[in-house]
């Protein structure tokens, strides 16, 4: 079965689109370097039901077994050190189809 790997962001107040929309395209790049990774894509919230949450971006994982390749492969890892400080808030969700 293939995982969905869903997060949705609340990036802090203070930080630029131009940030915002370097951190969509670095998510999608990770699909270059994660073999697991069977699809990718993300993007901006544009309706008012979003809770202040603007950005979500899908992963697409072939098992089960490569969630925790996933978030443990150094591409994550540099992503995330780039970019968690800018998050105020991250919604993940999990699930398989």
């Amino acid at each position: 079965m293939e995982v969905v790997h869903i997060v949705i962001v609340k990036f802090k107040p203070e930080i630029s689109e131009q940030v915002k929309n370097e951190a969509v395209k670095d998510v999608l790049a990770l699909k270059n370097t994660i073999p697991q990774i069977t699809d990718a894509s993300a993007g901006k919230n544009f309706t008012d039901r979003g809770k202040g949450y603007e950005y979500g971006w899908v992963i697409k994982l072939k098992t089960k077994e490569d969630l925790p390749n996933y978030a443990n492969h150094q591409s994550h890892l540099d992503f995330l050190s780039k970019y968690k400080d800018t998050f105020e808030n991250v919604l993940a969700f999990d699930y398989e189809v």
